[in-house]
This record gives structure tokens, sequence and C-alpha cells, in this order.
């Protein structure tokens, strides 16, 4: 056999476990969860890969070089957009409400370059045969498109704060404002945004969830 061939199997199997390692160590998301930087850093890991076992004369620890580093870089990247809202948004872009009280917002489709074929659909796969069944419909940031019936609003309790940030756009949804969210929170014992992992609007008041709520359920689990 070919030596080269040796050298083809070696470099396939370190590759694709070094790979899987920093995958693994970038962290978990489906496949439609990806965000556009995830897919370019992935595609580039994995080309960067294909040409070290198509050249074979590029020294390995280059190729592990360039791996590494790109998903150092994501790594740093994600950390400093889980830490910073506005930097999430610029990185992963943020939702866009296509369908506000059951009417259709052409301009933001327009901005989006989202079309109406496209709208139809995402509303299909998520079991909407009619745009007039729609309340509210959302682009999110990983371009599914999250849809709530007319029907099915009042038990739909929709996100107003995540990891510590308003969601503005949800915010305008009910028709409320951040001074109405800071009352709510002052209500609960809350004085900052900051210290809400997740806050939903159920109808009526905003349901929190806080360090603080986190800590007592970790106390009662160890308490049992």
């Amino acid at each position: 056999m070919d030596p080269n061939c040796y050298i083809v199997v070696y470099r396939t199997t370190l590759f694709y476990i070094v790979l899987l390692i920093v995958f693994k160590l970038m962290g978990k998301r489906e496949i439609g969860q990806l965000t556009l930087l995830d897919l370019v850093v992935s595609v580039l890991m994995a080309e960067i890969a294909a040409m070290a076992i198509d050249n074979l004369n590029r020294p390995i620890h280059e190729v592990l070089l360039a791996i590494g580093l790109l998903g150092a870089l994501q790594f740093c990247s994600a950390f400093i957009t889980l830490r910073f809202k506005k930097v999430r948004e610029i990185v992963d872009g943020k939702p866009s409400i296509l369908i506000h009280h059951g009417m259709v917002d052409l301009d933001e489709m327009r901005r989006q370059r989202y079309t109406f074929d496209d709208l139809m659909l995402q509303l299909r796969t998520n079991n909407i045969s009619s745009v007039f069944e729609v309340e509210y419909a959302i682009l999110e940031a990983n371009g599914e498109l999250s849809a709530f019936k007319k029907q099915e609003t009042e038990y739909n309790p929709l996100p107003i704060i995540t990891s510590g940030g308003i969601e503005k756009e949800n915010l305008f949804l009910i028709q409320k404002n951040e001074d109405w969210v800071k009352q709510e929170l002052e209500n609960q014992g809350i004085f900052s945004v900051k210290e809400v992992y997740y806050a939903a609007y159920d109808g009526e008041h905003l349901q929190c969830l806080t360090r603080r709520n986190l800590d007592l359920n970790a106390k009662n689990v160890t308490e049992q």
C-alpha cells in the first residue's frame, strides 16, 4: 500500500478527533440554532482540515494552530455575547417582528429580505395555513419563525427579559414600557433588571426567574 495512504488515514482520524473536541468545547447547539458566525467558523475549520488532508506537505502543527485559534476566538466571542446584550445583537442579530396584532409588516420584511413565500413556508411548518390565523410572528436571529395564533396569545407567555436585558420588541407587542417593567420588578422585590435571568408576561404580570430563585431551588433540592 502507498505510504501516503497511511498518512491520509492518520490525518483524517486526528482532525476528526480534534474537530470533535473543539466543537464540544464551543458548546451544544442544534444545526437549526447555529448563528451565522457559528456556521462560518465551522465551515472554516472543516475547510482547513480538508486542505491539510489533501496537501500532505502541510505541517500538522500549523493546521492544529489554525483550528485551535478559530476555536478560541469563537469561545471568546460566545463569552462576550453572553455577557453583553448589545454585542450579542450585533454578532448574532436580533429578532424582527413580521406580524403585529394580525398585521403583516411589509417594511420589516423588506429590511430582512424576507419574501411572502418565505413567510407562508415557515407558517406552514408551524401548522398554520393562513396569515389571518396569526396574532404576531417573530423572525428569530437564527432564521426560524415563531408564530402565535390569535386564540393562543393569552396562553403563551411572552419573554420580556432575557439574560438581564429587556426585549424591547416584545415589550412593544404587549404595549408596555420600561417604567412598567421596573415597577413590576420592584413589586417583587427586584431592583435591577440585571438580576433577572428570564421574565415572561402572562397577560397580567411578569413571572421572573432570578439568581435568588435559582439559589433557593438548589438549596431545596440539596435538603431533599
